[in-house]
């Protein structure tokens, strides 16, 4: 079995234009035990809701990267 990080699913997610991010967990979220956490939501235009979470480095990696998917729709908008 292969191993997709959570911003590679987050990136697949994104590839079909009919997707958005509706929610992103606040930057430098950490869980209770100090691990950091991340999560981003997607819906579609056909109404399926997505989720993608990561926790530690790949939280960080994930949250930078919505973030820009985020920036970069508002951008050609």
């Amino acid at each position: 079995m292969t191993h997709i990080s959570s911003t590679e699913a987050l990136r697949q997610l994104m590839l079909s234009k009919d997707k958005d991010i509706v929610k992103i967990s606040s930057k430098g979220y950490g869980l209770s035990n100090g691990l950091d956490y991340c999560y981003v939501g997607v819906k579609s235009n056909e109404g399926s809701n997505y989720l993608v979470q990561a926790y530690g480095n790949e939280a960080r990696e994930l949250y930078a990267e919505a973030i820009m998917i985020v920036s970069n729709a508002r951008a050609l908008d």
